[in-house]
C-alpha cells in the first residue's frame, strides 16, 4: 500500500477559528496549538512529533514549552516496545527545500540530510 496523497493542499481553518471563539482563551491557563507531522515507524516501534515553521518563523515560548513538555512525557511512558525518538522542529527560511535554507532543531541542513536523519531514527536504514 502507498501513502496515501495529500487531496486538498489547503489547510482548513474553520476549526482553529470555532476554538478561538468558543473555548476559553489564554488569560485561563488553556493554551492550544497544533502539531504538524507525528511519523511512526510500526514495524520498528519508533515515533517522532515533527513541527514545521515557514518564513523563519520560530516557535513561540509557550509553545516549545509545551512541546518540550509533551517530549518528555512521551519519552516516559512509551509502552510495548516503542521507542521516543524525539520532538523536533524543521523551519524553512521560506517555504521549502527549494526556496531557501532550512534548519532541523536549529542546525542548517540539507533535505538529503533531513531524508537521512529522520529515516535514520525511523530505524530505516540501507538493508530495510
Amino acid at each position: 500500500m502507498a501513502t496515501r496523497q495529500e487531496i486538498t493542499n489547503i489547510r482548513d481553518l474553520q476549526f482553529s477559528q470555532w476554538i478561538r471563539k468558543n473555548l476559553p482563551d489564554s488569560s485561563t491557563g488553556l493554551m492550544v496549538s497544533d502539531l504538524d507531522f507525528i511519523l511512526c515507524n510500526y514495524k520498528h516501534k519508533k515515533i517522532l512529533l515533527l513541527e514545521i515553521k515557514t518564513r523563519g518563523a520560530g516557535l513561540k515560548t509557550w509553545q516549545n514549552k509545551l512541546f518540550q513538555n509533551l517530549a518528555r512525557w512521551l519519552s516516559n511512558g512509551m509502552d510495548n516496545g516503542y521507542e521516543f525518538k524525539g520532538f523536533h522542529v524543521l523551519k524553512f527560511e521560506n517555504t521549502s527545500f527549494e526556496d531557501g535554507r532550512v534548519f532541523l532543531n536549529n542546525k542548517e541542513i540539507t533535505e538529503k540530510m533531513f531524508i537521512d536523519g529522520i529515516s535514520f531514527l525511523l530505524g530505516y536504514n540501507k538493508d530495510t
